[in-house]
């Protein structure tokens, strides 16, 4: 078991950078790994290819990503503050087709290999990764990647949640919180590992009797087995992630319904206890 830690705007591994593009390593726990990256104008991203043991994400921060997909190639342009998700087997690839710059988060989870994969790139040798050209068959259809949240959204006194993608492998919320408004007990999760990531304002995460900040463009990552809570000392929007999800998605629907976590936890069977 680790501390949780708090990886600041512009503070991640640092795979590369130039003047069209920026890529950092946020995250590398097996069960899920993160990068930021900066995209320039019309600047090409991967070709097509496919997973076969993981799911692919993105999460557009600013400005506007292509996302490729299918044999056919098709292009779906995904707007700042839309999620892309693509399962295993999924032909797709990605660029920036506009005039601006694009800000994004990918995730791949499991990780699989892909944070030494990137790290693979910026020295110029080959790792092994989850990924390959488009095969001859054996494919899913392209109609199986999901842009845009999967629609269920929970409404409490001071906080709001969007469920954006609940799978297997992880969960992923995005959520508005009012100062005053209801926090998290501390609780502890067992098998899995939670992430944010703060779009605006600032999140707070106490651990052990002391208090983290997270400002916005902030990762934060707590490890399985370590006891937290967390609050909003101001507005704040983020995302909450789940890997893997551990019946998050579940949880989610069972407090809306009960307002209260951990009968929530018990009627989901949801990864978290006090």
């Amino acid at each position: 078991m680790s501390d949780p830690t708090v990886v600041g705007p512009g503070g991640g591994e640092v795979i590369g950078d130039a003047p069209d593009r920026r890529v950092e390593i946020l995250s590398d726990p097996e069960e899920m790994h993160a990068t930021w990256s900066r995209f320039g104008p019309r600047r090409d991203g991967a070709d097509l290819h496919i997973h076969r043991d993981h799911t692919d994400i993105f999460y557009v921060l600013e400005g506007e990503l292509t996302v490729r997909l299918g044999v056919e190639d098709e292009s779906v342009v995904v707007p700042a503050g839309t999620l892309a998700r693509v399962p295993p087997l999924v032909v797709h690839g990605f660029r920036n087709g506009s005039d601006a710059d694009v800000r994004y988060l990918n995730i791949h989870a499991p990780g699989v290999g892909f944070a030494d994969y990137m790290r693979g790139l910026r020295g110029r040798r080959t790792v092994a990764f989850d990924q390959e050209p488009p095969p001859a068959d054996g494919v899913r259809p392209a109609t199986e990647a999901v842009v845009g949240g999967d629609g269920f959204q929970a409404d409490l006194p001071g906080l709001r949640v969007t469920l954006l993608a609940d799978v297997e492998a992880v969960a992923i919320a995005e959520a508005w919180g009012e100062p005053g408004g209801p926090s998290s007990p501390p609780h502890v999760h067992d098998r899995h590992v939670e992430s944010f990531y703060v779009l605006e304002g600032e999140l707070a995460l106490t651990v052990s009797g002391r208090e983290l900040r997270a400002a916005a463009g902030s990762w934060v990552q707590v490890p399985a087995g370590v006891v937290h809570a967390v609050s909003a000392p101001e507005p704040v929007r983020f995302l909450n992630l789940h890997a893997p999800s551990c019946g998050f998605g579940a949880f989610l629907h069972a407090f809306d319904d009960t307002g209260d976590e951990e009968l929530a936890a018990g009627r989901a069977d949801f990864d978290q206890h006090r």
